[in-house]
């Protein structure tokens, strides 16, 4: 008899998932509003890679709302269990969906990562024309578009894919996710290039961030034009986005960890199968946390209206240097802290 016990966390799951995108889609409509209303005129290029990472985030959220996925290993295959919205489409749909996720938690990680570099390379460089900018934030899609085309190269065989899951999970109630999608072979090259980009990610983005952190706050405490306070503020936002950088270990090293001990180790973890997706879910959740915070006249906005407090606008002005978010000052030049 199938056990209804290999589903006991699914309603559970369900409930996350509502309050997840709901949360989501407020957190990141009150970022974007932050960012057009109340960034200071020193933010004008780094705002847009802000803008970039919400929107990017947005769709991750979209996604993993959409797909709602549950991944349980085979011996020689994966299968994609989806529980979502995307159900009413077929599993067709379904299964494309988990690549948009994939995809986009990778452009998430990719888009802060983006932010950092951003930093990094005016306070060493001075400020960046238009076209950089938009070159660094168009690279991120590069690899996300990669990752959305490549699975579609391959013929896609659910039916072995449903036998496989049947056969080496005899105890599990499977009905409630029938058509059952996924991958009939994990030894394809596409399975291989998306999954080990997503996990590699996972540990070369916090570690490249990392040490351009490491090398712009130096770079902060090195200059000597301007105020304390600026420098302050400048390397809280850098701190912030240096957490943001750890996310992607933090949401992707510890469920692919146990996926790969069950997926060869042969052994049935149930928590994980759930928690795969969960936390994948985490940075377009957490991110517009930390900017609320480490972005100082956000902070300031939310709190005075959480307080009913009106105050005057933090004062920000810059030099000639438009764009800049503090870097090579001249002489004789303003900087007013935020």
């Amino acid at each position: 008899m199938l056990s209804g016990d290999s589903n006991r966390f699914v309603p559970i799951v369900s409930i996350y998932f509502k309050l997840y995108f709901a949360s989501c889609i407020i957190f990141q409509c009150v970022l974007l509003y932050l960012i057009f209303t109340k960034s200071p005129s020193v933010l004008s290029n780094l705002k847009f890679f802000l803008i970039n990472t919400s929107f990017i985030q947005v769709l991750h959220a979209c996604s993993v709302f959409f797909s709602q996925e549950r991944i349980i290993p085979n011996t020689s295959s994966t299968a994609i269990l989806h529980d979502g919205p995307c159900r009413i489409f077929g599993p067709n749909i379904c299964f494309a969906s988990h690549h948009f996720v994939l995809a986009f938690a990778l452009g998430s990680g990719l888009a802060v990562a983006s932010t950092v570099i951003f930093r990094h390379r005016t306070l060493r460089m001075g400020n960046f024309n238009g076209k950089r900018v938009v070159f660094i934030i168009s690279s991120v899609y590069v690899p996300v578009v990669i990752m959305i085309i490549l699975p579609f190269t391959v013929p896609w065989d659910f039916e072995t894919v449903r036998l496989a899951t049947y056969k080496d999970h005899p105890t599990y109630n499977f009905t409630i996710y029938e058509p059952i999608g996924g991958f009939a072979s994990n030894d394809t090259f596409q399975f291989i290039f998306n999954t080990g980009l997503v996990a590699m990610s996972s540990y070369v983005i916090p570690v490249v961030t990392g040490i351009l952190t490491k090398r712009t706050l130096k770079m902060i405490n090195k200059n000597s034009v301007v105020s304390s306070k600026t420098k302050q503020q400048s390397k809280t936002l850098t701190y912030g986005l240096a957490l943001q950088n750890i996310l992607p270990a933090f949401s992707y090293v510890p469920p692919a960890t146990a996926w790969i001990i069950s997926q060869f180790g042969e052994v049935e973890v149930l928590w994980n199968e759930h928690l795969l997706i969960i936390f994948i879910s985490f940075p377009p959740l957490l991110d517009p946390l930390l900017t609320f915070y480490f972005v100082v006249p956000f902070r300031h906005a939310i709190y005075n209206f959480m307080t009913f407090k009106k105050t005057a606008q933090d004062t920000v002005t810059t030099s000639n240097q438009s764009g800049k978010w503090f870097g090579p000052v001249q002489k004789n030049t303003v900087v007013q802290t935020f």
